[in-house]
């Protein structure tokens, strides 16, 4: 009520004054010195109420275009991850078709794909399982290629998967010549270190630090897959063979994907 009085008297005395004058009566600056203030709290008060009221009727507008733009952004960064795994497939894919054209004789192979789903407790992947099997066309003693070298062989196979061993595995054995000089060969196997090593046929044939080794062709193996690095020579202690330890091209530690080679002569 003393609001509204107020607010009526101020418009009486606006009216009156409304007259553009030089000087302002003791009257009228006496009313305008009371009712300014008074005036100023009203309308400040309005503005803050009506400010208070608008945030809360808004307060769940923003808590819902919140919540949707939480979602885009939760939808995109499965895109993005979903974009990149596709992108590394398709890389380690064009790899393996790389590795399949250096093999000499390919198009006595058939070939497919394989992703590595178990291995054993080691660190290595020294004997692993893959998704493949023989309804894919894999049987035992399929050859196993990673894109940058040997993997192994296959030993077992079931419909839909396929136990591999590597050739790190120190059940396995790989005949070998120098890429350099091919008739320089010999074996290389595994052993349960995990650890590549081997001997040369021919104890007095050269072979050095750094030279690479490629499969000769002998056994199940077609020629030319590269093996490894040898990493270092010696001499057994009756100085009859030249042995030598390797580097293999394939990291053992980080597979995940293969390409299994069949003959395609192979009957199950």
């Amino acid at each position: 009520m003393i609001i509204a009085i107020a607010a009526i008297l101020l418009i009486i005395v606006m009216s009156i004054t409304s007259r553009q004058r030089e000087n302002i009566s003791e009257i009228e600056r006496w009313v305008g010195n009371i009712f300014t203030p008074v005036q100023k709290v009203f309308s400040t008060g309005v503005t803050t109420v009506g400010d208070s009221l608008s945030s809360v009727f808004n307060i769940g507008k923003i808590k819902k275009q919140n919540g949707d733009l939480s979602n885009q952004v939760e939808e995109l960064q499965k895109e993005l991850i979903q974009l990149r795994m596709e992108r590394d497939e398709l890389e380690e894919l064009r790899e393996l078709r790389y590795m399949l054209n250096v093999v000499e004789e390919k198009d006595s192979f058939s070939s497919v794909a394989a992703n590595i789903i178990g291995k054993t407790p080691s660190n290595w992947f020294d004997i692993f399982t893959i998704d493949v099997g023989t309804k894919n066309g894999v049987y035992k003693n399929s050859i196993v290629l990673a894109s940058n070298g040997l993997v192994g062989r296959v030993t077992e196979a079931g419909d839909n998967w396929a136990k591999v061993s590597g050739i790190i595995d120190n059940n396995s054995s790989v005949s070998f010549q120098v890429l350099r000089d091919a008739n320089t060969q010999g074996i290389i196997t595994g052993s349960i270190t995990s650890d590549l090593s081997g001997y040369l046929f021919d104890s007095l044939a050269e072979v050095v630090v750094g030279d690479k080794l490629v499969t000769s062709g002998l056994g199940i193996f077609p020629r030319g897959i590269l093996i490894g690095e040898v990493s270092d020579v010696a001499r057994t202690s009756d100085q009859l063979l030249r042995t030598i330890k390797v580097e293999p091209a394939v990291n053992f530690k980080k597979l995940s994907k293969v390409l299994v080679m069949t003959p395609k002569n192979t009957v199950e």
